[in-house]
């Protein structure tokens, strides 16, 4: 058989150029994350119950800051995880600066499923904090996912219903950290 000599054909950019177009890629990936971050804060800082959402049926405007599909994620999040919810944007800012400054972004894959743990932990922690009276709803601040797994684990832990609160609050709170 015949081997025919093709000629390398040199690349479209040089590495210099490669290299700071993945930095500033990264960069701006990082201000994406800021940016869902923010986003993420407002929408849970204007959430209010009686905006529509799966839980409440109404023709009301929404008083959310991010409209009707803001008060719908709000308070889905609000009644599944309740306030573990700010670990969301607190995530999402923290890999936004990491990426921005460049400080272990190759890792972002490897530690997701961290992140899903540690806004698990949040709702775990929430939920065995005392809601106050302002609280609307019948759950915990833990949402029912919060509520679910704090009971879960208040019934398997030996000793009294105080001892058992304080640990599993101190336990989901080292382990959303």
């Amino acid at each position: 058989m015949a081997s025919y000599q093709v000629r390398q054909r040199d690349p479209l950019l040089d590495q210099g150029t490669q290299a700071m177009l993945e930095r500033r890629g990264r960069e701006l990936l990082g201000l994406a994350l800021m940016g869902v971050a923010l986003i993420f804060a407002l929408m849970l800082a204007t959430y209010s119950p009686n905006d529509p959402g799966w839980m409440v049926a109404t023709d009301e405007p929404a008083s959310n800051a991010l409209g009707r599909l803001g008060a719908a994620v709000a308070s889905t999040l609000v009644i599944l995880i309740g306030r573990g919810a700010w670990a969301i944007p607190l995530i999402c800012l923290a890999w936004g600066l990491r990426f921005a400054l460049h400080r272990g972004a190759e890792r972002v894959l490897s530690r997701l499923v961290f992140a899903v743990i540690a806004v698990a932990m949040a709702a775990t922690y929430a939920a065995t904090l005392a809601a106050p009276a302002s609280w609307p709803h019948a759950f915990g601040l833990g949402g029912l996912f919060g509520d679910t797994v704090a009971g879960a684990l208040l019934n398997i832990i030996p000793g009294g219903a105080g001892f058992g609160l304080r640990f599993v609050s101190i336990l989901a709170f080292g382990a959303a950290i």
